[in-house]
C-alpha cells in the first residue's frame, strides 16, 4: 500500500521553503501526496521595486508559482482551499474543520494506518520584534 502524506500549510511557498526535499524523497519512494494550501498568500509585502504586482493581482502569481512548485516537487493532488491570508485566526473555525475533516475524509485518498502523516505548520505568530 503506497504511503499517503497530507500537507497543511498557510500560504504558498511554504511547501518550498521547508519540505520540499523531504516531500521529493518521500514520492521517489511512492508516496501520494495531498497537499492543502490555506490562502493563496494575497496579504504578501515584498512586491518588488518597482512592484511587479499588487493586493489584486499577487494572488494570480502566487497560485501558478504554486503549482509549478508543486510540479517540480512531484506532488500529486494540491488543494487550495481559500481562506483569507493573514486573518486565518479569524475565519470560521466550523468551516476550517469540516475542510480538514472533508480532506481526511476525500474519496481521493485511501487512508489507513499506519500509512498516515500528517504535516501541518500553522504559526501563530510569524514575526518576533528584536528583543
Amino acid at each position: 500500500m503506497e504511503r499517503q502524506i497530507l500537507v497543511v500549510l498557510p500560504h504558498p511557498d511554504d511547501e518550498a521553503f521547508g519540505l520540499s526535499g523531504t516531500l521529493a524523497k518521500e514520492i521517489q519512494n511512492g508516496a501520494r501526496v495531498t497537499y492543502a494550501c490555506l490562502t493563496l498568500g494575497e496579504m504578501g509585502r515584498n512586491m518588488g521595486n518597482p512592484p511587479f504586482a499588487n493586493r489584486v493581482t499577487l494572488p494570480k502569481i502566487r497560485k501558478k508559482e504554486l503549482e509549478e512548485s508543486c510540479r517540480a516537487i512531484g506532488i500529486q493532488d494540491l488543494r487550495m482551499l481559500g481562506f483569507h491570508d493573514k486573518t486565518i485566526e479569524f475565519e470560521d473555525q466550523d468551516r476550517l474543520d469540516a475542510e480538514i475533516d472533508a480532506l481526511l475524509k476525500s474519496s481521493t485518498l485511501h487512508w489507513s494506518l499506519p500509512s498516515i502523516l500528517v504535516i501541518a505548520f500553522i504559526p501563530i505568530m510569524m514575526h518576533v520584534g528584536l528583543l
